[in-house]
């Protein structure tokens, strides 16, 4: 019943191109993700949400409307407590099936092969992955596990570089904006039904199963930072003042002390995009008094459940001395192995296979000078691509970017898997977007007037 259901919708979509772009489609979309995700139907929901993109992939033209299904997999899983050894033979064969999708779409729409301008730099990163393997002390089936997973990073963005139709910032980032409600409701529902909150709080016990407190903090400040651009833009603007007060909560229960810190650094540009030329300034002062208002009432009226988020923030200073070690230990692997670096698996405990918290420094560790290039070149890149011609819409991605990687400075960030995948889609649909923006060249002919 729930695939005809699924078959059904796109099918119709498939008659009505307009379907695409409306809200409710996402929503209904993110709707079905909560549904697999809250029941524990982890296989059920992968599975029609990939049959679901192969049927999108196949019939329709412009990739970009596999997206919703494509990201909100990324936040459907509700049980990790899986090794690498145990994982359910599903989730290898599910992701073969996506790419051959993607190979079908490309050869059905005869696409023209086309560079993106990140091409260059992940694809050194990916012969950094290769060639660290020189330097490491472990080589198992783990590390061809995650050199496969690399490829496939660069898989998403070259399908998407070459697929994507059209100008589609406001698309994607409206679907930003459901996905936020998604994961905050998410975050919502563990607490109502953890049981004891408050001891839920102390014990930073957080875990949705697609992801923890980090990685859920992550993707709020994109997805925030999303719902900031509708506040401005958009005539419903009480209704986005509320979603963004909802998701600001979520965030401080993610109890992610550099996830809400890495959102306070932003917090100036959100607040400059929102009145910097915009007309009706005392409007948009009305609205953000109304967000600060629900902010202060939510605290004031429940004060016992912030305690516990307040006492982690003054346990910082001593708690992240930990934080400069492992930066120190990271070092000392990068001056062991400058060029290449110590591997993947550079920072091993027993079984235990662990990151840097610095995404500078983990790459530095593991991936040595060569991959350190490779992540500038990045930078450098994303940079020119949304400073080119900006746009509200680039600008508003750019310091959901920049929160993000503020973050992956003390976290992991920039090697999690759902954050890749964010990052280079949205790379991919800026780059289209600016392809599409150039201004028409008119060549002028002289002629005789007389």
């Amino acid at each position: 019943m729930i695939f005809n259901m699924i078959y059904d919708n796109i099918i119709h979509a498939m008659k009505n191109d307009k379907l695409y772009n409306k809200t409710i489609y996402f929503v209904l979309i993110s709707s079905f993700a909560f549904m697999f995700w809250y029941n524990g139907l982890d296989f059920l929901g992968m599975t029609l949400f990939v049959i679901a993109s192969f049927f999108v992939l196949f019939f329709v033209r412009n990739s970009v409307h596999v997206l919703p299904f494509l990201f909100n997999m990324l936040f459907l899983i509700s049980r990790t407590e899986w090794s690498l050894d145990t994982i359910p033979n599903y989730l290898y064969i599910l992701p073969i099936v996506l790419l051959l999708g993607f190979v079908i779409h490309y050869f059905k729409f005869k696409e023209n092969v086309k560079k993106g301008q990140l091409t260059y730099p992940i694809f050194l990163m990916v012969l950094a992955m290769f060639l660290s393997i020189l330097n490491s002390d472990i080589i198992n089936i783990n590390y061809g596990f995650y050199l496969i997973i690399g490829i496939f990073y660069v898989t998403i963005y070259l399908f998407f570089i070459q697929t994507i139709k059209g100008k589609n910032l406001i698309y994607i980032l409206r679907l930003f904006v459901v996905l936020g409600v998604l994961i905050s409701t998410q975050v919502f529902i563990y607490y109502l039904n953890i049981g004891d909150i408050i001891n839920a709080l102390e014990t930073k016990e957080i875990d949705l199963g697609w992801g923890i407190s980090n990685f859920i903090a992550t993707y709020l400040i994109i997805f925030i930072s999303s719902t900031v651009y509708f506040l401005r833009h958009s005539k419903f603007k009480i209704i986005f003042s509320i979603i963004i007060s909802f998701e600001i909560f979520m965030l401080l229960f993610t109890l992610s002390r550099a996830g809400i810190l890495a959102f306070v650094v932003i917090l100036p540009f959100l607040v400059s995009y929102l009145f910097h030329d915009y007309q009706n300034k005392k409007q948009m002062f009305l609205y953000t008094i109304i967000i600060i208002i629900l902010l202060i009432l939510v605290i004031g009226t429940k004060t016992d459940y912030f305690i516990p988020i307040w006492n982690r923030f003054v346990r910082l200073p001593d708690q992240h001395l930990a934080r400069i070690d492992l930066w120190k230990e990271a070092f000392v692997k990068f001056k062991e192995h400058p060029i290449l670096g110590a591997g993947l698996f550079a920072r091993v405990e027993d079984n235990y296979f662990g990151f840097y918290h610095n995404t500078f420094m983990h790459t530095l560790a593991t991936l040595g000078i060569v991959g350190f290039i490779s992540l500038m070149w990045q930078i450098v890149i994303v940079f020119k691509v949304f400073l080119k011609e900006h746009t509200p819409e680039k600008i508003i991605l750019l310091i959901a970017l920049i929160g993000a990687n503020v973050h992956g400075l003390v976290d992991n960030v920039y090697y999690m898997p759902q954050f890749m995948i964010l990052f280079f889609v949205i790379i991919a649909v800026v780059e289209i977007h600016n392809r599409n923006s150039l201004p028409v060249i008119k060549i002028w002919r002289i002629t005789n007037e007389n």
